[in-house]
Formats: C-alpha cells, sequence, structure tokens
C-alpha cells in the first residue's frame, strides 16, 4: 500500500495492516493522556464534591475511572487493535451494517458533547479573567464567552486539518504542558488553603447514606470513562497488539481523568461555589501572576482533547455512504458546525446540561459495551471477519436483516431500561439497588446476558449473523496480513 493509500486508510476508517501501525506504548499513552486531561476535569471533581469529602472523593475519583475504563477496554481494544479498525466499524458485527450507525450517533453525540463543554467552559473562564483584570465589563461576559467558544473551534480545525498524524504528533506536546500545569494549579490551590483546609472540608449536598454517596460518585467516573469508546478505537487501531495498548490506554484515559479531576474535587469542597473551577478564586487569591499562568493553562487545555474528538467523530462520519467523497477539510468543518452553534448561541445552558450529559454517557455506552464484551469473547471468540465489516450489502455476514440486528437492538434497549430504572438521567435521583452496584455495570450485565439469549436461540440456529450453521466465506484476509484458509466454523481467525 503507498503512503497516499495509506492516508485515505486513516481517514475512510480502512483497516490498517500491522506493518502500517507504527504506534508504540508510549506514542498510545501521550495519545489517550492528551485526550484525558481538559479542563472538564474540574466540573467532573466539582460534581463528586457534592457527595464525598476530599479523602473518601480521591478514592472514588481514581476507582470509578479504572472501572469505567475497564469496561471500555474490553469491549473495543481487543478488536480494533487486532484488526486495525476503529470502534464504529467493530460494532457493525453486532448491530447490523446498517445498525451500525447507532453506534456512529453515539460517538458522534458524546464527541461533540464533551467538545461543547470544553468550549464553553474555556470561553467562561477566559471571560471571567478579563472581568476580573479589568479588561472587560461583565456585561458583556455571555458575548465573550460565545466568541471565544466559537474562536477555539477554529483553532482546533485549524490544528487538524492536516490530518490524522498531525493531531497525534501534536497531542503528546500538549498532554506534557496540560499535565505540568495541572500540577501548578494543584500546588497553588493547596498553597491558598492549606492541605487541612482541603482534608477539613466537607461534602457539599451528600444523601443521608453513605452507600448512596460512594455509588453516585463512582457513577459519574463510570460514565465519563465510558464515553473513551470511541477514542479507544481510533488511537489502538495504530497499533500493532492489543497487549502493548493495555496499560497505556488503562492509565491514560483511566488514570488521566482521576487525577486530572482532582483539583476540581478539592476546589469544589473549599469554595463551594465553584463548582470545582478554580480560576476566579485562584484569581482572586494570586493576583496578576497566578492570573496569567490560569490563562496559559485555559489557552493550551482541551486543544489535544477536541483535536482527539473531532477526529474520532469525523472518522466516524465517513463510514456514511459516499461521506468519503467529501474532503478531509469538509469533513471537519461539517462535523464541527453544529458544536459551533451549541457554542455560540446555547453557552448559558452548560451547567444544566453537564449532569444529564454524564446520564447520557452511561445510558448509551454501557449496554454498547456489555454486548460487545459478550459477543467478542464468549460467542464470536475473538474471531471477526473483516471483509464483512465493510461489506454494506447482502454478501456480508453482518447485514442480519435489513442490514440491521434485531437481537443487537433488543439487548441494547434492555440495557438502557435497566440503567433508567437503577438512576434518573435527568435528576440522579436512584432506586435500589443501585447504591450498592452503580448503574453502568447492571446495564451492561443485562444487556450481554440478553444479547447472549438472544443469539443462542434465535441467530445461531439460523446461521444469522455470522453465527451457528454457517461455513466461512472466501472474503479474503481477516486481519490484513495474511490470508487463512477456510474453516467450516462461523468466523475466520485472524
Amino acid at each position: 500500500m503507498s503512503l497516499g493509500d495509506f492516508k485515505l486508510a486513516e481517514e475512510n476508517g480502512w483497516p490498517l495492516l500491522r506493518s502500517e501501525r507504527g504506534f508504540g506504548k508510549l506514542a498510545i499513552f501521550l495519545a489517550a493522556f492528551s485526550a484525558a486531561m481538559a479542563t472538564w476535569c474540574f466540573t467532573i471533581g466539582g460534581f463528586v464534591s457534592n457527595y464525598l469529602s476530599a479523602t473518601a472523593g480521591t478514592f472514588a475519583l481514581l476507582a470509578g475511572s479504572l472501572l469505567g475504563i475497564l469496561l471500555v477496554t474490553l469491549a473495543t481494544l481487543p478488536m480494533c487493535s487486532k484488526y486495525g479498525i476503529d470502534s464504529v466499524v467493530a460494532s457493525r458485527a453486532q448491530f447490523g451494517t446498517r445498525g451500525s450507525y447507532l453506534s456512529l450517533f453515539l460517538v458522534y453525540a458524546s464527541t461533540m458533547g464533551w467538545n461543547v463543554i470544553l468550549f464553553i467552559y474555556k470561553g467562561r473562564a477566559i471571560a471571567e479573567l478579563l472581568v476580573t483584570f479589568g479588561i472587560m465589563d461583565r456585561r458583556y461576559w455571555n458575548l465573550c464567552v460565545a466568541i471565544v467558544g466559537v474562536l477555539a473551534v477554529f483553532i482546533v480545525l485549524d490544528l487538524i486539518r492536516k490530518g490524522p498524524e498531525y493531531v497525534r504528533s501534536r497531542g503528546p506536546i500538549i498532554a506534557v504542558l496540560v499535565a505540568v500545569m495541572s500540577l501548578v494549579v494543584l500546588a497553588l490551590l493547596i498553597s491558598r488553603v492549606g492541605i487541612n483546609g482541603v482534608l477539613d472540608a466537607v461534602a457539599i449536598a451528600p444523601y443521608n447514606g453513605a452507600a448512596g454517596n460512594w455509588a453516585s460518585a463512582l457513577e459519574v467516573l463510570i460514565a465519563v470513562n465510558l464515553s473513551w469508546w470511541s477514542y479507544v478505537g481510533t488511537i489502538v487501531r495504530t497499533s500493532p497488539s492489543a497487549r502493548q495498548s493495555l496499560w497505556p490506554v488503562v492509565i491514560g484515559f483511566g488514570l488521566g481523568v482521576g487525577i486530572g479531576s482532582l483539583v476540581g474535587l478539592y476546589t469544589g469542597l473549599v469554595v463551594t461555589d465553584s463548582g470545582g473551577d478554580p480560576t476566579t478564586f485562584l484569581v482572586d487569591e494570586g493576583g496578576v501572576i497566578v492570573g496569567m499562568t490560569m490563562l496559559a493553562f485555559l489557552l493550551i487545555a482541551n486543544v489535544g482533547t477536541a483535536m482527539m474528538g473531532i477526529y474520532a467523530s469525523s472518522l466516524a462520519v465517513r463510514q456514511l455512504p459516499k461521506a468519503e467523497k467529501l474532503s478531509w477539510k469538509w469533513t471537519i468543518f461539517l462535523v464541527s458546525l453544529p458544536a459551533m452553534i451549541v457554542v455560540g448561541f446555547f453557552a448559558g445552558s452548560a451547567d444544566s446540561f453537564f449532569s444529564i450529559f454524564l446520564a447520557f454517557l452511561g445510558v448509551a455506552f454501557a449496554p454498547m459495551c456489555g454486548i460487545q464484551v459478550v459477543d467478542w469473547f464468549v460467542l464470536r471468540r475473538q474471531r471477526l471477519d473483516v471483509a464483512s465489516l465493510y461489506l454494506l450489502d447482502r454478501p456480508s455476514k453482518y447485514f442480519y436483516v435489513a442490514g440491521l440486528n434485531p437481537v443487537g437492538f433488543l439487548a441494547f434497549g434492555a440495557g438502557v431500561a435497566t440503567y433508567m430504572y437503577l438512576l434518573d438521567p435527568v435528576t440522579y435521583v436512584y432506586r435500589a439497588p443501585f447504591q450498592y452496584t452503580t448503574a453502568s455495570f447492571p446495564a451492561a450485565i443485562v444487556a450481554g446476558i440478553a444479547y447472549f439469549a438472544g443469539t443462542r436461540l434465535f441467530l445461531a440456529p439460523r446461521g444469522i449473523g455470522g453465527y451457528g450453521r454457517q461455513t466461512a466465506s472466501a472474503s479474503g484476509p481477516t486481519d490484513g496480513s495474511e490470508k487463512p484458509a477456510a474453516q467450516p466454523v462461523s468466523e475466520q481467525p485472524a
């Protein structure tokens, strides 16, 4: 394959050959870490400060992050890394060639949702700094937020217009800068209030029972890390080995969010009306020097995450029929256009939107992960037919019924219903046994069991979807590197 073909494969989501996957452990870690570290961590930590104190909240942030990334890693990393495909393409095996549009919608909604939050919060923080320094009158605050947010979108578009390789080459640089400045912000916060000031602070609005507070805090971090479903597939498809990608993904995404949210947790506890954002507090306490440090942090932070988010959503959108005919520049612009509109006209609704958005992540991605884990490890025994993933009509094993897998959608619906029973995504009021199980894990388990049962009862006996009585297709190599002999099983091994 020529360099030009490789670039097309990168931009259009085609499977990458092992020889073309040049990302090692460090590159995977830095790409994951640059996506995880952003100012949204302030709000995540601030959200947890409603339920837990500093010590308990610290453990909950780290534990919840690792639990969330565990589900995503099991669901996406093995198949995406093995075959060099992204998460949306991989989901065609469970939802059908047309049913994977559900995955595409979830990827687009989650990545653009995070980007909207990032751009709005960047605009709000910079507007607050301008007001504090006396550069701008507060009556122009909303206008400034909108302008800064939209300008930030264009800056990110300019950075990634050169293509995916540019995204990955610049992401690690941004990750290092953001990590260093996060430590500076944390040090400034502790120097202003002292260690005891943080440790003695109590949760802002806890439930009566300790179990409910722990479960609510854990669920926030689990849901946040479930949103890495699309990002993980996008990154690990460039690595030749799933084992090589495992710990860089777990540490970069999982602990990246947990550690990054500590500033928001401590700020939310100490400054109860801050929502976890330390900007105003530190500027008031530290003056111009601290203010300029914060301004530099805000200008740099979010760029790596936004770049990866727009890339992941653009990659998903280009799976649509005829979408690959658009140039890369037009694709990223059209994908980002709704975010520009929301940031420009609805920036004031960010606070009420955030908690609902977090619940949406759990509602959507927990069932998805449960279905894929069961399908990959139990039903298909870690084998996919890559050619069928890219054949969108009847010749594909994954065409199911008119391109849709009814079992996959019913299982997904069962998982969503389970989540919404346990935790209301709008009011964040829970029902038992949420306080002992959270909502995401039961939703994933129910969806996985429903998918297993439906496949065994309805699909496998009929030889539908590559299950059961079906001879192997002679559709070519499964991973792009070698052509296996046809075997009388439902899927061909890599």
